[in-house]
C-alpha cells in the first residue's frame, strides 16, 4: 500500500507543478504561487516519506542480522 500512496502523491506533485506552469503563463507568478507550493509540499512529503520507508527497511535487515547470530 506504501507504493500506490507514494505513486499518488508524486503524481499529484507533478500534476500541480504542471498546472501551475500552465497558471503563470496565463496570469502571472503571483496567482500560481500557492499551487507551486502546494506541488513542492507534496514533492518534501514524497521524499520524506521515501527516506523513511529506506530507514525501516535498513533497521529490519540490523534486526534479522542481529537474530542470526
Amino acid at each position: 500500500m506504501r507504493t500506490a500512496t507514494d505513486t499518488i502523491i508524486f503524481s499529484l506533485c507533478v500534476v500541480l507543478f504542471i498546472i501551475g506552469v500552465h497558471q503563470t503563463i496565463v496570469f502571472g507568478i503571483a496567482y500560481s504561487y500557492f499551487i507551486f507550493m502546494l506541488s513542492i509540499g507534496l514533492l518534501f512529503l514524497y521524499k520524506y516519506r521515501k527516506a523513511k520507508a529506506l530507514e525501516e527497511e535498513k533497521n529490519r535487515e540490523q534486526t534479522k542480522r542481529k537474530k542470526k547470530r
